[in-house]
């Protein structure tokens, strides 16, 4: 089985997820066509010698058409509907292949979605049979461009689960005092709203006897006008492999962004058996917060959130180990096997009608 994947930015899950499939298809050959690496995250791949990575930049498109020519894709996987080039190569070489078109884009019934729905049959349902979306929000928008039902499939990000279990393991079997470390994994950009975080923890750690801290781990445009606090530390990026230290002290995770169609690292933190505090846009909170494991907070609501950290803070070691025991009960709803589980069965499904 030949298998194509036109993708965007890689990232450390998206490299667990293929190494996992390549591991458990040997018969498979898999060329990835990825972005460069974003400089606010410069991960440091091990790419994976049974598949072929090349980086697509315009000038580089001749070059990588013919390797896609070469390659003949029995499946192509298409990030999102962005790249001109991309959907020409599905158009092109994917006559013959199962095409799949990934997106995380939640239905907002903006104008541009009703409109992209009404000419859907005209577009998407040209070059795709199948929508593979991260969860419930995305599936509502696949079925309003008129995939059909039995053809949209849930569970496209995945974190690299074998990377995080074992911390979780260890965090729940050696239970003692609870850590009181609130952590943030995130860029420093705009649609993140840091300062929110920052602003709402200083509030409720000096109410509360400033016995906390706020480690955060991340970088971007904004890293420079980083509130300055004693009690919060800004770590800057950190390699999937440097987070360990970090993640088993810490206790209970944060994410405040206000614009977050997904959020990969969500599952990666509850994995680690860690509690969440998510804003009401992100998107993975669906899957992996219920009320018995976090709270949900509106985005950019620095008092709503300001209290919800108090009322952590409040807590005894027991109430937050119960927590952090469901996070990582919740984390099993999704794996990398999953994906590749979709992946596989996709790819011995019917040919393409």
């Amino acid at each position: 089985m030949r298998v194509l994947i036109l993708y965007t930015e890689l990232a450390g899950y998206v490299m667990g997820n293929i190494s996992h499939y390549l591991k458990a298809n040997s018969n498979c050959e898999m060329l990835v066509i990825h972005y460069p690496v974003n400089p606010e995250a410069p991960f440091d791949f091990k790419l994976n010698s049974s598949g072929k990575f090349e980086v697509y930049t315009i000038d580089r498109a001749p070059s990588i058409e013919q390797k896609i020519a070469d390659f003949k894709p029995q499946v192509i996987l298409c990030s999102g509907w962005g790249n001109k080039n991309y959907l020409a190569w599905v158009k092109k070489y994917g006559k013959n292949a199962k095409n799949v078109i990934c997106f995380d884009n939640q239905w907002l019934g903006t104008f541009k979605q009703r409109f992209l729905s009404l000419i859907s049959s005209f577009t998407f349902l040209r070059r795709f049979k199948y929508a593979w979306v991260p969860g419930d929000p995305q599936k509502e928008y696949a079925l309003k461009l008129g995939f059909k039902s039995e053809n949209v499939f849930t569970g496209l990000y995945p974190a690299d689960t074998e990377l995080f279990r074992h911390i979780g393991v260890n965090k729940l079997d050696k239970r003692g005092p609870y850590p009181k470390i609130f952590l943030s994994v995130a860029r420093y950009i705009k649609q993140k709203d840091l300062t929110t975080l920052w602003q709402a923890f200083i509030e409720a750690n000096a109410k509360c006897g400033n016995h906390w801290k706020l480690d955060c781990i991340g970088y971007g445009d904004l890293f420079e006008s980083r509130i300055q606090n004693e009690h919060i530390r800004h770590n800057g990026f950190k390699q999937p492999n440097e987070m360990e230290s970090f993640l088993m002290q810490s206790g209970v995770y944060v994410l405040p962004s206000t614009y977050e169609p997904w959020g990969v690292a969500v599952h990666e933190m509850a994995i680690c058996a860690l509690p969440l505090v998510l804003s009401n846009k992100v998107g993975s909170a669906t899957m992996f917060l219920k009320p018995d494991n976090g709270f949900s907070f509106e985005a950019g609501n620095t008092v709503e959130l300001s209290n919800i950290l108090m009322k952590i803070m409040n807590m005894d070691d027991q109430q937050l180990w119960n927590m952090a025991e469901r996070s990582y009960i919740y984390s099993q709803n999704l794996s990398s096997k999953d994906w590749s589980d979709t992946l596989s069965y996709i790819a011995s499904a019917e040919k393409k009608s």
